[in-house]
């Protein structure tokens, strides 16, 4: 566990995994303050990109070929009780180093299987609102 910030450590990532998200502007968010965004779709990754047709702005997701090389953050707006599978399927085979809870997911379990795999967690904070400070 660190005692670091939530917004040093978001500061110091390059690249984030959504898994699940409560609305579009948490991916829009995180690209405009630059991180690269990937999310997992059952059996599937997608890079998240920002395209601008006619001056709009649209979120399209690319399904990408392979596992995505470096992830930092893992961010996730599921249930508790699908937490323990997404850190053994996707937190630790992509070597992240933080799990964050996107509110209102809050979890004393998630935060147990983390501090048990040496990982930083962070629960409470909304990721999409932090980045927009930076």
């Amino acid at each position: 566990m660190t005692t670091e910030s939530p917004l040093k450590i978001l500061k110091k990532a390059q690249t984030i995994l959504l898994v699940d998200w409560p609305n579009a502007g948490v991916p829009l968010s995180l690209l405009k303050a630059g991180f690269i965004v990937f999310s997992y779709a059952p059996d599937s990754y997608s890079s998240a990109v920002i395209e601008t047709t006619h001056g709009k702005e649209k979120l399209v997701f690319k399904e990408l070929d392979e596992l995505p090389v470096k992830v930092d953050i893992v961010n996730i707006f599921r249930p508790e009780k699908e937490h323990e599978e997404i850190i053994t399927r996707h937190v630790l085979p992509l070597k992240a180093k933080v799990i964050w809870l996107q509110p209102p997911v809050t979890s004393g379990n998630t935060a147990i299987l983390a501090s048990e795999n040496g990982l930083t967690f962070i629960e409470g904070e909304d990721l999409a609102a932090l980045a927009k400070t930076l």
